[in-house]
């Protein structure tokens, strides 16, 4: 009770500080998308921006001096997913690691690491994998994206590619939809419109549907209508 009472009042405090100008310029400069918010939407993904990045722990691994440009960039695309959801889809989430590049965990030479979310509250990311991301915006391929979707997903208590749904209404056709393109992803994975890593599991087609939704809307909305309809009422977006 207590910690929910101090967060409810760092958090009313923290939207009522006003958003930095020279994040303004940071988001103009990084992010397509921005320039096309409209006033009541860039206001929503300001608020949900500035509460991420002061709420959060941030830490730079493997020699990495963390910057208040790396934190605006990495905040905006936990933001831009979630504008229109409750600030408590983060709220599981404590800590964000990042390395300079990719990583490989102790062990696992052979496996280089982009980003990593963690059911314990960690998100570790590759910062040169967050670049690459926000430099090409219309691939389907955003690695920050990607694991914020993981962070999300992992809000209903686990990853298993269904987050947390408004009503319990929602579940029945959320999983309708999602396992039918699952199960088509699995079974012609070159030929989908979605990224073949997404057949790896449901956490992982679920990340990359809402890396489609957010970078190749169009393209999303054009061959899979319902899967498309499906994360707009999650998201509570139209990003076409």
């Amino acid at each position: 009770m207590i910690t929910w009472l101090y967060r409810r009042w760092r958090r009313r405090h923290l939207k009522e500080r006003p958003f930095p100008e020279e994040w303004v310029e940071i988001l103009r400069r990084r992010y397509q998308f921005y320039k096309k918010l409209d006033d009541e939407q860039r206001e929503r993904f300001h608020t949900h921006l500035k509460v991420f990045l002061w709420e959060k722990h941030w830490e730079g691994a493997g020699g990495l001096e963390v910057t208040e440009e790396m934190k605006v960039i990495i905040s905006a695309a936990a933001a831009r997913i979630a504008r229109n959801l409750p600030l408590s889809v983060y709220n599981r989430l404590t800590e964000i690691v990042i390395y300079p590049s990719h990583y490989k965990h102790p062990g696992e030479d052979h496996k280089a690491v982009m980003g990593q979310a963690h059911h314990f509250g960690t998100l570790v990311l590759s910062w040169d994998a967050v670049k690459k991301g926000i430099a090409v915006p219309d691939d389907a391929r955003d690695t920050a994206i990607h694991e914020f979707a993981h962070v999300l997903d992992a809000e209903s208590g686990g990853f298993d590619g269904t987050p947390l749904l408004e009503k319990g209404s929602d579940y029945p056709v959320w999983a309708e939809v999602m396992g039918k393109h699952f199960a088509e992803l699995q079974e012609a994975p070159f030929d989908a419109c979605l990224r073949p890593y997404g057949a790896k599991n449901e956490a992982e087609f679920f990340a990359v549907a809402t890396e489609a939704f957010f970078e190749t809307p169009e393209q999303l909305r054009r061959c899979a209508p319902e899967l498309y309809d499906v994360l707009a009422g999650y998201f509570g977006a139209d990003p076409v």
